[in-house]
């Protein structure tokens, strides 16, 4: 995740039209499209387009892989759909967490009722 930081001048002002720039102050490059860029469910945070919907919480609050702000498709083939216990994950984790005799979902999901990897 990365955060909007406002650009100031040598006084401190801010500019009317902050933009971002990937962990730091300023504008994004020009060079970089705007559809590289995603917004976080936080204003003030943005992650990199491919970053959604890739099952894990890039932006700290979940709105990378949740509506309002982006619809995911279901979890694939190799993830097991359950409330995590791990931040990491939002809805579902990857099979190879499964039946591995650590509680992963809060309902013990994945270890007793996912079949594996």
């Amino acid at each position: 995740m990365n955060k909007i930081f406002p650009q100031e001048d040598v006084n401190g002002n801010v500019a009317p039209e902050t933009k971002v720039l990937p962990g730091g102050k300023g504008d994004v490059p020009r060079s970089l499209p705007a559809f590289l860029v995603a917004r976080c469910g936080d204003p003030a945070s943005w992650i990199y387009s491919d970053q959604r919907c890739d099952g894990t919480n890039n932006c700290g609050d979940c709105s990378d892989e949740r509506s309002p702000v982006i619809v995911c498709p279901s979890c694939g083939p190799g993830w097991w759909r359950c409330t995590p216990t791990v931040f990491k994950y939002c809805d579902c984790i990857p099979r190879t967490l499964c039946r591995d005799r650590v509680q992963h979902c809060s309902d013990w999901s994945d270890e007793f009722s996912c079949p594996g990897p």
